[in-house]
């Protein structure tokens, strides 16, 4: 293609509505660009009419995008409008916001490279402060994200995620469907999931069909008053409970196993917590060969290898059947850390049962929780709790169309 005849003026770049380039100087090795208005009145932001009427005139002085090496000013006069509508207060233009010591294409940039970077990086890069860069980021990150009034679950997935050491957790709220984040509430207490059903608006949380969460009393407590929802307990949090009963009996086992038995036990862990169907016939011998030395640690095994497998039952009917059995099973076994166990499934049965109808689980949870901790490993934490929510449902939430 040829080169086009269009020529390039750099005062192009300066080009605002309601304002024209004037001239551009190099002071201390930053380009100063002086702009100067088109007219001497302002437009209304409330009625939209040009207001004759101004309360005062205010010089500034802000950033915008560099030019090579060379930071760029934009230096300006704004008016402070008094209009017969009974609007006080300063115009609206189209290139910065009020107060704000930056352009909207600067911090739209920002922004952006916060959204890939750690702010200490992205303020090299700007250079600009990292506070300057956190309260643009701050500011705007709201613009990226779509609130609960826009959203309308009919399927929802709860689950808690520690933002800092000491159980201090957020709860964590996704549609199922679109598989995205809609809400994130601190602490994991029923107040907490109150709030989003309060938010959310009463007649879309007697829409929601469906919840998915773990065995937690206060999520449980806030469904039911807030919701008509079934409750589907998340399979991986009872397999997690299960196999932490197995590595139990394995510690159990090992504190009472002679020295020679104690070195056939060590490093076979991953081989007890692993699914049988998944070792290699090299890995399922060593596992043969350690429970013939210890009947309680492969009842132990069996059990769980059984629990397991209920869940890839396809048939509801059939699959609650064995768990029936199970349960037998395990008193028959009378391993103290199954009963346990087995004590907190047959209370939150009725959840269970309702993943054979539902199937749905949180795993997509675990994904997002992988990726929130990816977040806050980038920033080394976060001290401002409500910027940190942000950046979730930034990161892990809808977005607007203009903003993808």
């Amino acid at each position: 293609m040829g080169a086009s005849n269009t020529k390039f003026r750099f005062k192009d770049l300066y080009q605002f509505k309601g304002y024209k380039f004037c001239d551009s100087f190099v002071e201390n090795n930053n380009i100063l660009v002086v702009l100067k208005r088109t007219s001497k009145t302002g437009i209304c932001p409330c009625c939209n009419k040009r207001c004759r009427y101004i309360h005062s005139r205010t010089k500034r002085k802000i950033r915008d995008l560099d030019v090579v090496d060379s930071k760029v000013y934009i230096s300006f006069t704004s008016y402070q409008l008094d209009c017969n509508c009974g609007y006080n207060g300063y115009e609206e233009l189209d290139f910065c916001e009020d107060y704000s010591r930056f352009t909207k294409r600067f911090e739209e940039k920002t922004v952006i490279l916060c959204m890939k970077m750690c702010i200490k990086d992205v303020a090299k890069e700007m250079r600009i402060g990292w506070e300057a860069t956190k309260r643009i980021d701050k500011k705007n990150a709201a613009k990226y994200v779509i609130d609960l009034e826009q959203v309308n679950p009919k399927r929802i997935g709860i689950d808690e995620i520690a933002h800092e050491k000491g159980h201090k957790y957020l709860t964590v709220v996704r549609d199922v469907d679109l598989g995205k984040v809609i809400w994130v509430g601190k602490n994991r207490r029923k107040e907490t999931l109150d709030e989003f059903f309060k938010k959310l608006g009463i007649r879309k949380s007697w829409n929601i069909d469906v919840a998915v969460c773990d065995m937690w009393d206060p999520y449980i407590a806030s469904i039911k008053a807030n919701t008509n929802a079934a409750i589907v307990f998340d399979k991986f949090h009872i397999a997690k409970a299960i196999t932490e009963a197995v590595d139990k009996v394995r510690k159990q086992e090992f504190a009472k196993a002679d020295k020679e038995e104690r070195i056939n036990m060590k490093h076979k862990r991953f081989l007890i917590l692993s699914r049988q169907k998944n070792l290699v016939s090299e890995k399922q011998e060593e596992l043969r060969q350690l429970f013939d030395q210890n009947k309680n640690l492969f009842v132990a095994y069996l059990l769980k290898e059984q629990a397991l497998d209920i869940f890839d039952e396809q048939r509801e009917s059939v699959g609650l059947k064995r768990f029936k059995k199970w349960f037998k099973n395990v008193h028959d076994a009378g391993i103290e850390q199954f009963n346990e166990v087995a004590k907190r499934i047959d209370k939150y049965f009725y959840g269970i049962a309702n993943y054979f109808i539902y199937r749905l689980t949180n795993a997509q949870s675990e994904g997002f929780n992988n990726k929130i901790n990816i977040i806050k490993r980038r920033a080394y934490g976060f001290r401002d709790l409500e910027y940190f929510k942000l950046k979730i449902l930034q990161s892990c939430g809808l977005k607007h169309p203009q903003n993808p």
